[in-house]
């Protein structure tokens, strides 16, 4: 009886391995395709990455990178992991400096400019799992060497997780912002005196008699120097419905927050729809509908309206378009046009509205169609 026990196992183990097989197999090859340019210059997707779904029926959930040389198919690990991929400053970081990188993870915490990489994290204490302490080291990039400064913080609740949004330096000190779902706080550090201090809060929650939620909008570059922190404000009812929703910046060098005072023409229900991005002292929204078109909103650091721009594509989309934004320049992803039966890509100058590229994937070998290929994510390096 044993022994047809065990001949159960082998087999059961056998079957439940064949889908990893042919999974690590897939991910040796080429799915042969490739981002070919339809117009303008191939130098503005030399960074891009699309990552893309295979929606084959007997294919369903495989995914695979495209770039304009070429495609890899991704393996069963990466796939799950691909939303959070480490971008490849933090790889650089890792491997230029090993001893201060260890145990750093949060993305947001980080600062950098010539002479110095700050990180700053909320971490729970050993022996007080309900109490915090804001953790800052800085690190000196001449002379290898750390300064380390903790701070317990007060004023969350005990159940809540606060996490550090933004570092960002004015003058001799660091400001350190740190949020849970309903609060935002900025902590103050002195690099002269090594000493934490500040944790004002620059938010309002509760004086409208609605719950209110707040989310960080992307940046750009994650561990860039702003002058600005933006991000959501959502006020719900009782019943979780949202009532209002605004945009709003903290000025880090003088401490006030402003809102964004967009178009009357962009109603409550449609803001999900755009995209959201900050950078320097400049917030960005950007859309595209379905059949077509493309539209970026432009605000300075006050919440002023700077530019409201139309781009003029066209496309029949089978999902919403995805738009990135980085270094001056407008993605817009396509994920499958119907038309063309492939994802499209274009790029324009943000500054002028010139479109500067546009490309389609398609097939260089016979594995995949790319009618089957729906574009899922766009990561610009």
């Amino acid at each position: 009886m044993r022994r047809y026990i065990n001949l159960l196992v082998i087999v059961v183990a056998v079957v439940a391995a064949i889908p990893f097989f042919y999974t690590a197999l897939a991910a040796d090859k080429d799915p042969g395709l490739m981002l070919k340019k339809i117009s303008g210059n191939e130098k503005e997707i030399r960074n891009v990455k699309i990552t893309a779904l295979d929606n084959q029926e007997n294919h369903l959930n495989r995914m695979f990178s495209i770039t304009s040389s070429g495609s890899r198919y991704l393996g069963r690990e990466s796939s799950f992991s691909l939303l959070d991929e480490d971008p490849d400053w933090y790889k650089q970081y890792v491997k230029q400096y090993p001893r201060f990188m260890r145990g750093k993870t949060n993305q947001g915490g980080f600062y950098e400019d010539r002479q110095m990489i700050a990180y700053a994290d909320i971490i729970p204490q050993p022996l007080h799992r309900f109490d915090k302490e804001l953790y800052v080291e800085v690190l000196d990039k001449k002379t290898r060497k750390t300064e380390t400064m903790k701070r317990k913080v007060q004023g969350f609740s005990k159940q809540s997780f606060p996490s550090v949004w933004d570092v960002q330096k004015t003058g001799n000190e660091l400001k350190v912002a740190a949020a849970t779902d309903g609060d935002i706080r900025v902590y103050r550090v002195s690099l002269p005196d090594k000493k934490i201090t500040g944790g004002k809060w620059i938010t309002q929650r509760g004086q409208t008699g609605r719950m209110a939620q707040y989310t960080q909008l992307a940046e750009t570059d994650v561990n860039k120097p702003n002058h600005i922190l933006a991000y959501q404000e959502e006020k719900v009812d009782d019943d979780g419905s949202v009532k209002e929703m605004n945009t709003v910046i903290y000025k880090y060098y003088t401490n006030e927050t402003k809102k964004l005072k967009p178009p009357i023409n962009i109603p409550l229900r449609n803001r999900d729809n755009w995209k959201y991005v900050y950078n320097g002292k400049t917030v960005y929204m950007a859309t595209g509908g379905k059949k077509g078109g493309a539209r970026l909103l432009t605000f300075d650091g006050n919440g002023k309206l700077k530019a409201d721009k139309t781009f003029a594509i066209k496309y029949q989309s089978t999902g919403n378009p995805i738009p990135e934004i980085k270094n001056g320049r407008l993605y817009f992803l396509i994920p499958n046009d119907s038309r063309e039966k492939a994802c499209l890509l274009y790029v324009f100058d943000i500054s002028s509205g010139k479109q500067l590229y546009s490309g389609k994937v398609v097939q260089k070998g016979k594995r995949i169609n790319p009618r089957y290929v729906e574009g899922v994510k766009l990561t610009i390096e």
